[in-house]
């Protein structure tokens, strides 16, 4: 394959670190920033496949200039259709707006996803303290697959917008609903319309959660790697459950526990079916 290199193929190549879309890049790795401006970053094939998917504006999408011919042209055809400009960018460039050391050589700067839960859930996974962008990412992306109607995010969990949380979410952070509320009583009132049975997931649960009926409204709270979930949120639990292990294993990252439980809820659900 040959890089582009027709008018039709990019807007402009970028050469210089003052250039503004090139600043907007880099400051997007900050929170702050990415809240005020309503934009992500978000790189990797995959990834932005799934937010030109489900609707997401592309607002610019960045292609290194040394590796632009590594790119499928179908691929960059399909994604110009929905990017408002596609930019080449000299490669030194380009690696300072990302986040990986050797990243794919698409990124693209996406508007922040508003897809708030719906208010006739059945099945809502929250995380609270989950700080791991990296976990977080898994979870999201475990969530939607197992069929969640979405997440909600409690006090403590890094931004889902994170560069690293939506690497790791593989674009399912555009995939399903996904909300911050300031506490429990919030996702029930705002995303059931019976209330739902509340479990939290610890290593130290009375019940194992493959003995828990997921087929009833369910809200199941993952905690963050060290603390596990608080013990506020706890106040609201009707069951702790676990997940039984072979002696001597103290725990599991929280990104596999909870997988694992969302996969029950999803085998007990369509075992009812």
């Amino acid at each position: 394959m040959t890089a582009p290199n027709t008018p039709h193929s990019w807007d402009e190549l970028i050469t210089s670190p003052a250039n503004p879309t090139i600043k907007l890049a880099r400051s997007l790795h900050r929170r702050r920033m990415r809240h005020r401006e309503r934009a992500i970053l978000v790189e990797g094939t995959r990834a932005i496949q799934s937010a030109s998917e489900h609707g997401a504006g592309i607002r610019a999408l960045l292609i290194d200039a040394s590796r632009a011919g590594d790119i499928d042209p179908s691929l960059l055809s399909s994604l110009r259709e929905s990017a408002g400009r596609v930019l080449l960018v000299e490669p030194t460039l380009f690696q300072q707006v990302t986040d990986t050391e050797h990243p794919q050589p698409l990124v693209a700067i996406c508007a922040m996803p508003d897809n708030p839960l719906p208010i006739d859930s059945t099945f809502v996974v929250a995380l609270d303290g989950v700080r791991d962008p990296g976990n977080l990412g898994t979870l999201l992306r475990s969530s939607a697959a197992a069929g969640a109607d979405g997440v909600a995010l409690l006090h403590g969990s890094v931004d889902p917008f994170n560069p690293k949380a939506i690497r790791a979410s593989v674009g399912a952070v555009f995939a399903q609903p996904l909300q911050s509320f300031a506490a429990v009583s919030e996702v029930i009132d705002n995303c059931f319309l019976k209330r739902p049975i509340v479990v939290v997931a610890d290593s130290d649960g009375e019940l194992a959660y493959d003995a828990i009926d997921w087929t009833q409204p369910s809200l199941l709270i993952i905690g963050g790697e060290a603390e596990g979930v608080s013990e506020e949120v706890r106040t609201y639990a009707d069951v702790v459950a676990s997940i039984p292990m072979a002696p001597g294993v103290e725990s599991l990252n929280a990104a596999v526990a909870g997988s694992i439980v969302a996969f029950e809820i999803a085998r007990q659900r369509r075992a009812s079916r």
